[in-house]
């Protein structure tokens, strides 16, 4: 059986809904597999849309869950305070409508975070913007120096490994730059994921050698270099009267009409750009042109049919047959049986029916491949998932350690305090007044005291506490 990881993405190309439970089912693209969007018994999602999930790298006092879910049992001896960035791959809508969400992945496997609750006073994430370019920046900070963070944090729980210290006076190259609001700025190291940082109080950490911001408003300044946004070529073709006509995110593309029926395909992605229109002398033909820059999408928006000098026709396949041509293809005056004529036809369709399941194959392959190395990733997001749980546990179950010997050790300290008190009580009770002998009991105390410290009058009865005042009361009352 296959097992695909949580987050995982799944295509499907058929969907079946039961008359009895409502709940729908998916045959995955490629095989014979199916896979339902609920569970039956309890109706727990086990499928969410793909346009429910967004993912991409963004910067959202907010805990950390081991899942997408802000329940109790889920949550993690970790938080975020006010102000401090982390960086998230996948950002999932619920299909709850209980106010929380969307939930944010850790890019670094850590958990999961809200972007708000239900209730406005838990806190909510806000997207920050993210600069690309290239700045080296020298590390400082001596005789430290400065290691990666896992996010742009300057938290000692971010702290990735000692393998990931830069020593002062070596050069970092980055690619990534994000500003905080204390006024701390992150740079991403480039070809890895962790950041650094050039301020810690008044403390310089990195000193900027070289600075190439290639980010303009989340674009490229290249014009030949990155992708359009769809809300980019929105706007060209708003300005241009243009009417949109198709958006498939799937194959990234985008479609416009022009009042005279031509029909503009733009793939955003990889700046490719497609006209189809009506040749005067060719008639119905495609052009396509790649690496387009702003202005020539400008141009080719305003005017399908500008000459560019550069691009690609897409020609009509040429059809042989063995046998000859097929009728209607021929001349005047040539003549070819019928039969004749299936036959070639079939012999093109055998042709063609090898040619398509061989590159079904080569592409039922390579989406093989693609998901293969996207269940790999999902499952070392797994991995880091649980790893990360673990190390979680092993800090709780040390906090609870701790507090456990903390409360012995209080505990012990109140019983010497109580026994050295009842000590104390006792060895006063046991002790003679007059000589400050410590006897075993009270008793064994008073018994040393009638016989060692009471003097009585034979005469009278009288007691005193030495000879002499018993002298000098015999004296005083002639009490011989």
């Amino acid at each position: 059986a296959t097992v695909y990881q949580p987050m995982q993405l799944i295509y499907c190309d058929r969907r079946v809904v039961s008359p009895v439970t409502n709940i729908a089912s998916y045959r995955v693209q490629g095989t014979n597999g199916w896979i339902m969007e609920k569970r039956t018994d309890n109706g727990n999602c086990i499928l969410i849309p793909e346009n429910k999930v967004k993912v991409g790298r963004g910067s959202p006092n907010i805990f950390v869950y081991n899942a997408p879910s802000v329940s109790a049992t889920t949550k993690l001896p970790v938080s975020f305070t006010a102000g401090e960035i982390v960086v998230c791959d996948i950002i999932r809508q619920t299909p709850y409508k209980h106010g929380n969400g969307p939930f944010l992945r850790l890019y670094d496997g850590w958990g999961w975070m809200y972007e708000q609750m239900s209730d406005p006073a838990d806190g909510r994430m806000i997207e920050l913007p993210i600069e690309h370019g290239n700045w080296s920046l020298e590390a400082m900070n001596s005789p430290v120096g400065i290691a990666m963070r896992r996010h742009p944090a300057d938290r000692s729980d971010c702290y990735k490994d000692h393998s990931t210290e830069f020593k002062p006076g070596v050069i970092v190259h980055c690619d990534r730059r994000i500003k905080s609001a204390s006024g701390v700025t992150f740079y991403r190291v480039a070809g890895k994921d962790g950041w650094v940082f050039d301020l810690r109080g008044n403390n310089r950490m990195m000193k900027l050698i070289s600075s190439k911001r290639c980010v303009k408003g989340g674009q490229v300044n290249d014009s030949r270099n990155g992708s359009w946004s769809i809300d980019f070529i929105r706007g060209l073709a708003l300005a241009l009267d243009l009417e949109e006509i198709e958006y498939n995110q799937t194959s990234r593309v985008i479609s416009f009409e022009t009042e005279n029926n031509e029909r503009i395909n733009i793939y955003y992605t990889t700046r490719t750009v497609g006209t189809a229109l009506k040749h005067p002398s060719q008639g119905a033909t495609q052009l396509f042109r790649r690496n387009v820059s702003d202005e020539l999408l400008k141009e080719i928006m305003q005017n399908p049919r500008v000459h560019t000098g550069k691009g690609y026709k897409k020609r009509p396949r040429i059809e042989c047959y063995p046998f000859g041509r097929r009728t209607g293809d021929f001349e005047e005056g040539e003549y070819i049986d019928e039969e004749e004529d299936y036959r070639n036809r079939l012999l093109e369709y055998d042709r063609e029916k090898d040619e398509i399941a061989a590159k079904e194959g080569r592409v039922l392959q390579a989406l093989k491949a693609i998901d293969d190395k996207r269940a790999n990733e999902a499952a070392n997001m797994k991995a880091k998932i649980d790893q990360r749980a673990e190390e979680f546990k092993k800090i709780q179950r040390e906090k609870e350690e701790a507090k456990m010997r903390e409360r012995r050790q209080k505990e012990e300290a109140e019983l010497r305090r109580r026994r050295e008190i009842a000590e104390a009580e006792h060895r006063a009770r046991c002790t003679c007044n007059v000589c400050y002998r410590v006897f075993v009991n009270e008793h064994a105390k008073n018994q040393h005291y009638q016989a060692s410290h009471v003097f009585a009058c034979d005469y009278c009865g009288e007691e005193f506490m030495s000879w002499d005042s018993l002298d000098e009361h015999q004296q005083w009352f002639d009490h011989y």
